[in-house]
């Protein structure tokens, strides 16, 4: 008789409850608290399924039987407000603004007219811009759009009797990769690849030195011997360290240092270089460069 009182106060509180059944709270006349999902309950037992397996209880050890939604269900989990990474998902924009300095480890060559070699132009500054999305938590792709200036060298070696000078630009419009080595973290190295083409321009000018003047006119002013531009194949291969903080979140700092490679290409001559018996110069042009890059996210 007691059992069968106990199963009917237990009916009566699953009766009562407008909660769904499919979490519950289960609290034994001793004061015990059992929480999980009620499978069953019969004359003499009750069966709820717990974290540790299925667990059965007899009626009437029973108190009092509490359905709520969110008893069995884990909180819910939001990313902080105060700290965004940009590796916390899949779809994370990236603007940088990019400024540095590009050297050139190439050389231009004047021995089919009986002169030198000459660097294809001095260390020069760089500037440029990326844009970048994220893919995986430490995968990204997207474009970059470099500017590039070769300031102009001193090659008295380039010319017999004369200084010569090289000077040039290039545009470069890649894409490109970049892929984290490390997960998380306030410094996190990258290596960073692209390809693409470059529009590049280079100019070669030369003047006697002094005590001696052109043979054609005597003279000894600077005369243009190149001055050209083509489109190139580019490649670039970079490594470089992302530096975040929380009090500049959303912005990022980076370092970044490479290489960047362009198709070997011809350059024509100048009505004053043709005249000296310079058709073009060919040239494949190597660069290193350093970089500063600050970005935003979003």
């Amino acid at each position: 008789m007691k059992t069968l009182r106990a199963f009917l106060g237990l009916l009566a509180l699953l009766a009562s409850s407008s909660a769904p059944a499919d979490a519950a709270v289960v609290r034994l006349k001793d004061g015990a608290r059992i929480e999980g999902t009620v499978l069953s309950a019969t004359a003499r037992e009750l069966v709820i399924q717990t974290p540790a397996g299925p667990r059965r209880i007899d009626a009437g050890l029973v108190r009092s039987v509490e359905y709520d939604a969110e008893a069995a269900a884990p909180a819910p989990s939001y990313p902080s407000p105060l700290r965004r990474e940009p590796w916390r998902s899949g779809t994370d924009h990236l603007f940088s603004f990019g400024f540095g300095l590009a050297a050139p480890l190439s050389d231009v060559d004047f021995s089919a007219i009986g002169g030198g070699r000459a660097n294809d132009g001095d260390i020069g500054p760089l500037f440029g811009v990326r844009y970048l999305r994220s893919v995986t938590p430490r995968f990204a792709a997207g474009v970059d759009f470099d500017y590039l200036h070769r300031s102009a060298t001193n090659s008295p070696g380039l010319l017999p009797l004369a200084d010569a000078s090289v000077i040039g630009d290039n545009l470069l419009f890649m894409g490109v990769a970049r892929w984290h080595m490390i997960g998380h973290g306030s410094a996190r190295p990258y290596l960073l690849a692209g390809a693409g083409l470059s529009r590049s321009w280079t100019r070669i000018e030369a003047a006697p030195i002094p005590g001696f003047a052109w043979t054609d006119t005597n003279t000894d002013e600077v005369r243009r011997l190149v001055d050209d531009a083509a489109w190139a194949f580019a490649g670039t291969a970079r490594l470089g360290l992302d530096f975040s903080w929380d009090f500049a979140d959303p912005a990022l700092f980076s370092l970044e240092a490479g290489w960047t490679a362009l198709q070997r290409r011809t350059y024509a001559a100048t009505r004053s270089g043709r005249d000296l018996g310079l058709d073009s110069v060919s040239s494949r042009l190597n660069l290193f460069t350093f970089a500063a890059r600050w970005s935003w996210r979003w």
